[in-house]
């Protein structure tokens, strides 16, 4: 996947976290991470990922979602695959 495509699925989901009945520290967890995503996605076709925690917070967060809202943690198990597609 291209990261530009990336860009756009994670704007998508910025959205989409807003709507969710989390609590705020979930959200602004989610929001987070997606931020950090978008940043490094930004650093142009060679980017590398320097925070090295990134897919344990990725892995972590679906962990937390995966019995109280599959479709969060559905989305989230999706952007890993695509992270991990284009070397990340």
């Amino acid at each position: 996947m291209d990261p530009k495509q990336l860009h756009e699925q994670l704007s998508q989901f910025q959205k989409e976290i807003d709507a969710l009945s989390v609590d705020d520290g979930s959200r602004a967890k989610l929001h987070a991470l997606v931020d950090d995503i978008d940043r490094e996605l930004g650093c142009g076709p060679q980017f590398v990922l320097e925070d090295s925690s990134l897919q344990d917070r990725l892995e972590e967060l679906v962990a937390g979602f995966e019995v109280e809202h599959p479709t969060v943690a559905g989305i989230l198990k999706d952007i890993m695959v695509k992270l991990a597609s284009i070397g990340v």
